[in-house]
């Protein structure tokens, strides 16, 4: 995957310049998708026993969008893009030990704020479909809210508990290669519609609040076109 992302962003700087040459096309899309995380996608740690407990923090929703700068003639182009990202849930968490038994409920909000830049390939089977792939940096901030600390419910006796300390908000930034690969298929009045799926392995550390982890794909139905 390293490899594929270097050349992807080499692309970049060595796309064809010239005052003959067509405008370069730009292609919008508007993003709306969902992530499912792992059941192990919340690890945290008892800072006094150092027990471990594993909880899951459910289906992230996503919106953002991102613009495609494609320079090339006929079925094969290249140029990068660049777009943004954010996911926002309220939700109950429920943290489970070595045995599976409830440790700890935790009420929570998540959210997360990305922007991302890369290389892209693109090609034209045949229309009105387009195929392309992509790849680059991308850099995300997430927060980790304790919505209402009354409410939280430790189900076993202390002694077998995991302490959880959100301290009301707990924040973390993470810089993460991405991957990116999606179809559209292009209407004659300029309209596009497509799927993409993206792959970023985002982790989050949030000290006594524990780790998020998002290693599976977010996939998104995007909406758009060329101008």
């Amino acid at each position: 995957m390293k490899v594929l992302l270097a050349a992807l962003s080499l692309l970049v700087f060595a796309l064809p310049v010239g005052a003959a040459e067509p405008p370069a096309p730009i292609y919008l899309q508007a993003w709306l998708g969902a992530l499912d995380t792992d059941s192990d996608s919340w690890k945290v740690s008892d800072p006094q026993s150092g027990e471990q407990a594993l909880g899951d923090i459910g289906t992230l929703p996503y919106g953002g969008g991102a613009g495609q700068q494609l320079w090339g003639d006929g079925a094969w182009q290249f140029g990068y893009e660049g777009g943004g990202l954010v996911t926002w849930k309220n939700g109950r968490t429920e943290f489970r030990g070595n045995s599976n038994a409830v440790l700890v409920r935790i009420d929570n909000t998540f959210g997360a704020v990305g922007v991302f830049m890369g290389g892209v390939i693109s090609v034209r089977p045949f229309n009105p479909v387009r195929l392309y792939v992509a790849g680059g940096p991308s850099v995300t901030m997430g927060w980790l809210f304790d919505d209402n600390s009354n409410n939280n419910d430790q189900t076993n006796p202390p002694g077998n508990g995991v302490t959880i300390n959100l301290d009301n908000s707990k924040s973390d930034v993470s810089v993460v290669p991405y991957a990116r690969a999606g179809i559209e298929f292009e209407l004659g009045s300029g309209f596009a519609f497509g799927v993409s799926a993206r792959y970023a392995d985002d982790e989050f550390d949030f000290g006594e609040a524990g780790k998020l982890e998002f290693n599976q794909l977010l996939w998104v139905l995007t909406l758009g076109g060329r101008v």
